[in-house]
C-alpha cells in the first residue's frame, strides 16, 4: 500500500474513532463557571480534550504501522524496577539497533508537579529498557503530538527547555514522521484535526 493511500484509510481511522468517542459520556459545565453562565449546561472542553487525547496513541501506533522495518513493542501498564508503569509508546529498529520509548503529550504545558514527576519516570523506564535490550540504543523522549513542528510554539517553551535541559528530548509530529519513515505534509495535517475538530463541534451545537 503506498503512503497516500495508506494516509487516506488512516485518517478515515480517525473519523470512525471520532464517531465512536462522540457515543461516551462527557463531564457537563456545571454553575459556577463563566461557561455555564454564558451557554449553560454542556460538554466541558476540558472533558472532551482529555478523551480525545487517547487519539494521538491510535494515530502514532498505526503510523508505526505502516513501515514494515520496525515493530510496535508491547505499550501499556506494565511492570518497571518492580512497580507498574504505564508505557505510551514502544518501538524497535532492529537493523538500526534502536529501542524508541516516547511520552505521549497533546498538552506539553504540564505544571510544575508534573514536569519532574514526567522526568522521572522517563529516566526510569529508560534505564529499564537498556538492561532489557543490551546492546541497542534507547531512544527516549517525548512526543508533542499536536504540533507538526516547534517553529509555530509560543507557549510550553519553558517546559521544553527543561525537559531538555534534564537529557529528556522533545519531538513534535514532524520529528516522529522522520522516525518512522512516513510523509504526511503539514498543511494535511492540520487540515485532518480541523476536520476532526469541526465534528466534534457540530456534534454539540
Amino acid at each position: 500500500m503506498n503512503v497516500q493511500t495508506y494516509l487516506t484509510t488512516l485518517k478515515e481511522n480517525g473519523i470512525a474513532w471520532v464517531d465512536k468517542l462522540l457515543q461516551s459520556e462527557f463531564t457537563q459545565t456545571k454553575p459556577g463557571s463563566i461557561t455555564h453562565l454564558l451557554y449553560g449546561a454542556k460538554p466541558s472542553e476540558q472533558s472532551i480534550n482529555i478523551k480525545f487525547g487517547r487519539y494521538g496513541e491510535v494515530l502514532a501506533k498505526e503510523l508505526i504501522g505502516y513501515n514494515p522495518n520496525i515493530e510496535l513493542l508491547k505499550c501499556g501498564v506494565q511492570k518497571i524496577n518492580d512497580k507498574k508503569k504505564d508505557v505510551d509508546l514502544l518501538w524497535i529498529d532492529n537493523a538500526k539497533k534502536i529501542v524508541y520509548y516516547r511520552e505521549l503529550k497533546g498538552n506539553i504545558e504540564l505544571d510544575t508537579e508534573k514536569l519532574p514527576a514526567t522526568v522521572n519516570k522517563c529516566k526510569e523506564i529508560e534505564q529499564s529498557l537498556t538492561e532489557t535490550y543490551a546492546g541497542f540504543e534507547i531512544n527516549c523522549g517525548i512526543l508533542n503530538w499536536s504540533v507538526y513542528s516547534r517553529e509555530i510554539l509560543t507557549a510550553g517553551l519553558s517546559n521544553i527547555k527543561a525537559f531538555e535541559g534534564a537529557g529528556i528530548k522533545i519531538d513534535h509530529m514532524s520529528d516522529f514522521l522522520r522516525h518512522v519513515g512516513f510523509e504526511w505534509s503539514e498543511t494535511d495535517f492540520y487540515q485532518h484535526f480541523r476536520e476532526l475538530g469541526e465534528k466534534i463541534r457540530t456534534s454539540f451545537e
